[in-house]
């Protein structure tokens, strides 16, 4: 075995090696991305329908417009509130800490 394709050898088992870490870590950010659009969601649909729970809201016909939009959210909202938990506690799970 030459110098030459000993080292194309190494050369290749290198990139093998850093691609892994690099689709790991790709995967890791967009599992956060996913986590944060989810929480961002939630975060509009208690903004939009927190007339019902008595905090400011946006004007009644904009959120009657959107309700047909939201089944979705609103579902998630009834099913996070019936397993309520500590919302800090999920939040550094995701974190691994």
């Amino acid at each position: 075995m030459s110098l030459r394709e000993a080292l194309a050898k190494a050369f290749r088992k290198l990139y093998c090696t850093l691609d892994s870490i690099g689709c790991s870590m790709r995967e890791a950010a967009t599992s956060l991305i996913e986590q944060e659009l989810m929480e961002e969601e939630h975060v509009f649909a208690l903004i939009t329908t927190s007339l019902f729970s008595g905090m400011p809201s946006p004007p009644t016909d904009i959120v009657l417009r959107l309700l047909p939009h939201m089944e979705r959210e609103i579902a998630l909202m009834t099913r996070k509130s019936e397993e309520f938990d500590d919302v800090f506690s999920q939040t550094l799970a995701r974190f691994d800490i």
